[in-house]
């Protein structure tokens, strides 16, 4: 494994700013893609596609072909999140740079540094022991609107013995995972308009309603200040894990004081205190504010009473919790405590139902033997806090999906400063061919 080779082929990926999120990158978007197209094709497949997009296509591709073996179909994405706050970067997140054995940069970690390390595991492996499948996609961090659609008119797209998703971390240093659940995500809009335009604050400051205010009030009626969600009938659906699962969490390595000082580098932990730091992390909703619009916020001052503001909110969802079910809560739950002077309306703009998975297949447990082969130490079984979107899809042939990785906690995914850790990296490498090698030898079942 020439490393010197492999970490400048990653640099080239990671400086390549393919944020789905914002139209300015469709074309980095589409050159990532195309880097992905070229390894697909330089590791021998025979079949290369751009898929449902012009700027940001699903890259699927087929092959080398392996008579009589199992087919392993492998999902990843190339786009990343927007790297803003930009001034709190160490370094520029598209130059990618080693500091003490991390790779710092964005997408590092979620998802290219590990869509790499799949890729760079079958190089490794020398001749295939499986059929691959490849869906790569490029909007992953948008919602995935073109993979799912292309789903839809081609389902036999997931067609495989398993699926295989490294977007995942470790629990911890030294101990990987594989994850039965996923939450799921609602993000929308919530906008309030008070009057017609802006106004002034010295001619009508005291009597007119100010949007930011009627939108702050509005929000704190949703969610009190001790982390209770009052959107009405949110939490019926919701059920505590079962005393075992509850039991099992109590046995890995994860400390309070740790997660507070060194992954959230804050001064408190918040939220329903009377469950536990990975139970609010792993099995509770949540409902978050990611940003306010609205007035003025310039440089220098006008005094203006806004008229309008928006809040961009989303919920992350547990099993049993549905979409379409928390879309049509949230809407009742803005037009009830919005008052009658204020016009409140919501926009949804993505979301995805929980996921959950059983891991009694087969393939897990090659999985399992992999890591131990190389870390000496196998999987756990944990949960996610995060959402991906597609898996139900990938699902739907009946292949079971491997939800794992090899980030860690602490690599500050959608956060300035993202990194992965080389050791992570190199260590991943080993795994997967090796699991590649097992799932060859005997199949999934």
């Amino acid at each position: 494994m020439d490393r010197d080779l492999l970490l400048r082929e990653l640099s080239d990926f990671l400086r390549i700013p393919s944020v789905s999120t914002l139209p300015g990158h469709n074309q980095d978007c589409r050159r990532a893609a195309d880097w992905v197209a070229a390894e697909l094709r330089r590791l021998g497949c025979h079949d290369v596609e751009f898929l449902g997009s012009d700027t940001h296509p699903v890259v699927w591709g087929v092959g080398p072909d392996v008579p009589n073996a199992p087919t392993l179909l492998i999902y990843g994405h190339y786009d990343v999140q927007p790297p803003d706050p930009l001034g709190e970067w160490t370094t520029p997140p598209f130059e990618p740079t080693v500091r003490d054995g991390r790779l710092y940069a964005r997408g590092a970690a979620d998802d290219k540094g590990q869509v790499f390390c799949l890729l760079k595991a079958i190089e490794a492996a020398g001749k295939p022991a499986v059929n691959f499948r490849f869906l790569i996609e490029g909007e992953e961090e948008f919602g995935s609107k073109v993979l799912f659609d292309l789903l839809k008119r081609e389902p036999q797209r997931v067609a495989a013995d398993a699926v295989l998703v490294a977007d995942m971390s470790y629990v911890a240093p030294g101990w990987p995972a594989v994850y039965s659940t996923l939450r799921g995500l609602c993000y929308a809009e919530i906008t309030v308009r008070t009057s017609k335009t802006d106004l002034h604050s010295g001619e009508y400051g005291g009597a007119a309603p100010n949007a930011h205010e009627e939108l702050c009030r509005l929000l704190t009626r949703l969610k009190s200040d001790t982390g209770v969600i009052n959107i009405p009938g949110f939490y019926g659906a919701v059920k505590r894990p079962a005393k075992a699962e509850l039991a099992a969490w109590k046995k890995l390595p994860f400390n309070d004081k740790d997660f507070l000082q060194k992954r959230v580098q804050g001064k408190g932990l918040v939220g329903l205190k009377k469950y536990s730091v990975l139970e609010r992390l792993w099995a509770l909703p949540t409902f978050e504010i990611h940003g306010i619009l609205g007035g003025f916020t310039g440089e220098g001052a006008k005094t203006v009473i806004p008229a309008e503001a928006t809040a961009k909110v989303s919920m992350r969802l547990v099993p049993n919790q549905k979409l379409k079910t928390v879309e049509r809560q949230l809407a009742a739950a803005v037009k009830r405590f919005a008052p009658k002077y204020v016009t409140a309306t919501v926009r949804f703009l993505h979301g995805a139902d929980p996921a959950q998975i059983k891991l009694t297949d087969a393939s897990f447990q090659k999985l399992d033997q992999a890591f131990k082969s190389v870390l000496g130490r196998g999987t756990v079984p944990a949960r996610a806090g995060g959402s991906i979107p597609v898996v139900p899809a990938l699902a739907s042939a009946g292949a079971p999906v491997i939800l794992t990785g090899i980030g860690l906690p602490d690599d500050r995914l959608h956060a300035p400063n993202e990194k992965l850790e080389l050791k992570q990296l190199w260590d991943g490498i080993e795994v997967f061919a090796r699991f590649y090698e097992l799932l060859g030898k005997n199949g999934t079942n």
